[in-house]
């Protein structure tokens, strides 16, 4: 057999084996650069069973710890970050006017239990490289707050805004979803001190406190 010879007849002479080899070896080339170096992909968000905060009638400050990961070789730029609050309490709660509410990203930290010979950094833009991880506790606070989120749990939505994005497109992102557990806050909650999230190590430090 002529490895020469067309594939679908006469009227597509060109198309020959050799021919098809070729093009097919550069889809592949131009496919593999592309999911090697230039591919962006999605930003995945995590954070842990603890953080800190406090809540007074004047302000609520949350720093929560945060774990940036971009699996994708091409950086991502992280603009903005919001905290949603939503749930908790019923109709005659202060939580049902005054949630769902998204707190600003004010700064960020360098534990979460911030000292106070610490720097504290003003919110800024940052970039999270391809196949890299940045890890950042971020800082939201919310002025004048209509409840003091006694009636938890509380669903708790850490959106991003991403950079770039497609056809310059600004789109928040929901990257992750936790559950907020003001409702474990024992006392001194005008102090801002560690907290858990987690109602088994609640109630293992009880035990042990007495």
């Amino acid at each position: 057999m002529d490895v020469a010879l067309p594939l679908l007849g006469a009227t597509n002479a060109w198309i020959t084996p050799p021919v098809v080899i070729s093009v097919a070896a550069l889809i592949f080339t131009l496919a593999s650069f592309w999911w090697i170096q230039v591919r962006r992909g999605r930003l995945r968000v995590e954070t842990g069973p603890v953080f800190s905060g406090f809540i007074t009638s004047n302000k609520i400050v949350f720093d929560v710890p945060l774990v940036f990961h971009n699996p994708a070789p091409a950086s991502l730029v992280v603009a903005d970050i919001k905290l949603r609050l939503s749930g908790g309490g019923d109709e005659n709660s202060p939580d049902h006017k005054a949630l769902p509410k998204r707190m600003f990203w004010i700064a960020f930290h360098d534990s979460v239990y911030p000292e106070s010979d610490k720097h504290r950094q003003f919110a800024m833009p940052f970039a999270v490289e391809g196949r890299k991880s940045v890890e950042r506790v971020i800082e939201f606070q919310w002025d004048n707050p209509e409840t003091q989120l006694e009636d938890g749990p509380y669903t708790a939505t850490v959106e991003v805004l991403v950079l770039p994005q497609r056809w310059r497109r600004r789109r928040w992102r929901a990257t992750c979803t936790y559950s907020l557990r003001t409702d474990l806050w024992s006392g001194a909650r005008a102090r801002l001190i560690p907290r858990t999230n987690d109602p088994e190590f609640y109630e293992a430090i009880k035990e042990i406190g007495g």
